[in-house]
């Protein structure tokens, strides 16, 4: 229940409280999975409010998040959030990230994106272009919580964890009742790490 609130409330807040990420420490603003590779992103550029025909030419990013949340961890608080690790042993590319507005009640998570250099066409390579559309999934603990967990590192295999039960409910009534549509498009450049 606090999750589809949680997830209710996103799609209210988000697009009057996006903010760029903070840099980490080091070159790499933020990490993103794709293709199973991890890359750096540098957001550029946020669209709260992007055209329908935007909309339509962006390729999907998700912050794929790790929920509930752990124990003592107030997002109204970041302070509160310490890093994480889940029982095996795996820590979320963001561990904790604080975007802004809603996006603020997931801050263990990772970025999934399609596409990424160095795949070539047959890869993912043709899917490599901005923009791209910020979807919100989360994971359901019982699949996140397992011994053998390993995340999901491209958007094939994040529709594949749907299908499978592996996602919660956060959008319900949609047609997608796993993901959030935030409407929100994103301009960044990716580079392969150490690069």
């Amino acid at each position: 229940m606090l999750v589809v609130g949680l997830g209710l409330a996103l799609v209210a807040a988000v697009l009057g409280g996006v903010s760029a990420p903070a840099r980490a420490a080091g070159p790499c603003a933020e990490l993103a999975y794709a293709n199973g590779h991890e890359y750096c992103i540098f957001i550029a550029k946020i669209v709260t409010n992007p055209s329908p025909a935007l909309k339509a030419t962006a390729e999907p990013i998700y912050i794929a998040a790790y929920f509930p949340l752990p124990t003592g961890c107030n997002v109204a608080t970041p302070s509160t959030c310490h890093a994480e690790q889940l029982p095996s042993g795996y820590v979320p590319l963001c561990d904790p990230c604080f975007h802004g507005g809603a996006l603020n009640n997931f801050p263990y998570h990772d970025h999934v994106m399609a596409g990424a250099p160095g795949f070539g066409t047959n890869g993912t390579a043709g899917e490599m272009k901005g923009p791209w559309l910020l979807f919100v999934v989360a994971y359901t603990a019982s699949y996140s919580h397992q011994p053998n967990f390993l995340p999901f590192e491209s958007t094939a295999a994040i529709a594949a964890g749907e299908g499978a039960g592996d996602f919660q409910t956060i959008n319900p009534g949609a047609s997608n009742p796993y993901e959030i549509d935030t409407g929100v498009v994103l301009i960044f450049g990716v580079q392969p790490l150490g690069g």
